[in-house]
């Protein structure tokens, strides 16, 4: 379950899309706010990753607050990321949101031998944390999951918010009380009261 209390899996999303519930939405839908890209924070250094632990960087963010790139509901995030390592598919990368979802934005991967060009300024993505403020601190690890030893270095990595500076959902009517607009509404409005 996510921040806002949207359950979601890591493979398959929020679930599985209701055609018919989609083309009467569509009947009377009424368009969302504008979406932003905002550049939240960037960390640029030389941080060993430990054979047998996790290596943390954070990022505080206000999403952006009071410039024309602000992101106070989220869409998607990303994380762009600069690694090299001994054995690239050996690293595991998790994102968790100031609201504490986390998310594994990359798994191992064991045919991916590369030891040499690692990723260079490479976007990870996740849509976990849809709907969610995205305003404090942002946690990146990354660990190997190996059974020999590997080195490997974390040298930058960027967040990315994508989202819109007001409410998407709040001129649409919730006709199911347990939907997920009712979910996301309801702690959106919640949000807002407590401003």
């Amino acid at each position: 379950m996510n921040g806002v209390g949207l359950e979601y899996n890591h493979l398959f999303g929020f679930g599985v899309m209701d055609a018919g519930a989609m083309v009467a939405l569509a009947r009377r839908w009424q368009e969302v706010p504008a979406r932003y890209h905002c550049q939240a924070g960037s960390v640029i250094r030389d941080s060993p990753i430990p054979q047998n632990g996790t290596l943390r960087w954070n990022i505080t963010t206000t999403g952006c607050r009071g410039s024309d790139t602000e992101v106070n509901y989220l869409e998607h995030v990303q994380a762009v990321i600069t690694i090299n390592s001994t054995r690239r598919g050996d690293v595991e990368l998790f994102l968790t949101s100031p609201m504490g979802t986390r998310s594994m934005i990359l798994s191992r991967r064991p045919n991916d031998r590369d030891d040499r060009d690692g990723f260079t300024k490479w976007p990870f993505m996740t849509t976990h944390t849809w709907a969610e403020n995205p305003s404090g601190t942002w946690v990146l690890e990354a660990q190997f999951n190996s059974k020999t030893p590997q080195e490997g270095f974390i040298r930058e990595w960027t967040l990315m918010l994508h989202g819109t500076r007001l409410p998407p959902y709040s001129s649409l009517p919730v006709t199911d009380p347990h939907s997920k607009l009712a979910v996301v509404k309801k702690v959106h409005e919640s949000a807002k009261s407590s401003i």
